[in-house]
């Protein structure tokens, strides 16, 4: 008797783990999308980015969220570069950290940072991308010589370069509201 239920068990949770992978599969390319119908803006673009651009340069350590392989969020502080014309933020890490193996297995991530006393603080949601390679790090590395000889003394061998390529950002503060219907932070598509 139990060897008959034993495969109709395995049966049932591998269909069960094919159809999680088709479902994660199509959470992921779909990440990449912004969605505009739950997006928000009054203010002009521009602004809404520079507004954004004032809250990461008062508090450039933020908060990076990862899922991990059982889709729990994770988060921790990171110290970033400013964000270059297009929005995208580098976080430097070490190689073998659990920020790495959340990546390779889901790359949408979130950075968030706010300034507690004003209330102010802007979500990325964005793709990261992993860059091991000692020449492209030593090229486009934004972070100051003095601060990665503190944090990565044999760099650039410990040394791995998140890119984080922002899909929509939410903002609010230094000038910029929230809808006053729902709540909701304006926002820009990427």
């Amino acid at each position: 008797m139990t060897k008959k239920i034993i495969p109709l068990l395995l049966i049932v949770v591998g269909s069960l783990s094919c159809s999680s992978n088709t479902q994660n599969q199509i959470k992921e390319e779909s990440a990449a999308t912004p969605p505009l119908e739950e997006l928000y803006a009054s203010a002009e673009r521009e602004y809404i980015i520079s507004a954004a651009r004032a809250i990461i340069e008062a508090d450039p350590v933020g908060a990076l969220i990862s899922v991990d392989s059982l889709g729990r969020s994770r988060v921790r502080s990171v110290n970033t570069s400013k964000p270059d014309s297009t929005m995208t933020i580098w976080v430097a890490t070490r190689p073998g950290t659990r920020k790495v193996d959340q990546i390779i297995g889901n790359p949408n991530v979130t950075l968030y940072y706010n300034v507690d006393g004003e209330g102010s603080y802007v979500s990325i949601m964005g793709q990261a991308l992993l860059h091991e390679d000692q020449d492209f790090i030593k090229t486009n590395n934004p972070f100051s010589d003095e601060w990665t000889n503190q944090f990565f003394p044999d760099y650039p061998e410990n040394m791995l370069l998140i890119e984080i390529q922002p899909v929509w950002m939410e903002v609010m503060g230094q000038g910029i509201s929230a809808s006053e219907d729902t709540w909701r932070p304006q926002a820009v598509a990427f």
